[in-house]
């Protein structure tokens, strides 16, 4: 009999098969993870900060927080340390507007530690416009009394260390940001790990197919998801807002499951 048509040799023969197919899917789910995983945001985001701190003269106060571990792609966010932020500003161009207050307060495990939260009013006596005053009720007596910019940003920058940005539109808080440390130090955009949380709406509402007739305001936002509103507005109520409407977006979009960066919307600078 010849060996080829043995009953044996065949079965060893479709094992030896089958266990080289399954090896080779194998492989090829390893190889499509390892690649998701290396241009994955959070770690191009890693390289980048990489080549930040080689190219660059950094003060002390910025090096530390480049040189802190960014989270794992697996990491539970629900067990991320946060920094919920927000500015007022007389305008949308740092070039020509001013910031006049900056907000934020710590979000740890869940919780909002308002005992840590911080507003302060950038020392300046330049004229506020009439209609920004009207919107966030800033005088010119809160920012002749208060703190100059470099003392205010250099403690934010502290208190960000191994934390998380959470802003709500954050476009405007890069763009003033950004501004200062290239008008103060001299240096590119910072590369920071933003949420966003009107990005995470977005993609609800894009879900649903109702992006654009959608509002996408803080206020607006959190309504459709039933937080109720502040009567007043300023950077650390909007800061609060912004942190609570951020957990209740985690509590929608991941219920049960385990929340991960894999599955959530970033945007690092």
């Amino acid at each position: 009999m010849h060996l080829g048509s043995s009953p044996i040799y065949r079965t060893r023969l479709n094992y030896v098969l089958r266990v080289k197919h399954f090896l080779w899917i194998y492989l090829k789910e390893r190889l499509m993870l390892s690649m998701f995983n290396y241009f994955h945001p959070l770690n191009q985001l890693q390289r980048k900060r990489a080549r930040y701190i080689n190219k660059h003269k950094i003060p002390d106060h910025i090096l530390a927080l480049l040189r802190a571990p960014l989270p794992d792609i697996d990491e539970d966010l629900l067990k991320l340390d946060y920094i919920a932020l927000d500015i007022e500003t007389t305008g949308f161009h740092p070039e020509t507007d001013h910031l006049l207050s900056i907000g934020y307060l710590p979000i740890q495990n869940q919780k909002i530690l308002l005992s840590e939260a911080v507003e302060q009013f950038v020392k300046s006596t330049k004229k506020i416009k009439a209609e920004t005053a009207i919107i966030n009720h800033i005088v010119p007596e809160m920012l002749e009394n208060g703190t100059p910019l470099n003392e205010i940003l250099e403690k934010f920058f502290a208190s960000l260390v191994g934390k998380v940005l959470v802003a709500h539109g954050s476009v405007i808080e890069k763009r003033f940001l950004d501004y200062y440390v290239a008008k103060q130090f001299n240096l590119p955009p910072l590369p920071l790990l933003w949420v966003d949380t009107l990005s995470i709406e977005k993609s609800f509402i894009i879900h649903k197919g109702s992006a654009q007739s959608a509002d996408f305001r803080l206020s607006s936002t959190r309504e459709r998801h039933g937080l109720p509103e502040y009567p007043a507005h300023g950077a650390l109520i909007d800061a609060l807002a912004t942190a609570e409407l951020y957990l209740a977006l985690l509590k929608k979009r991941f219920q049960d499951d385990k929340a991960t960066f894999r599955d959530l919307k970033i945007d690092p600078s």
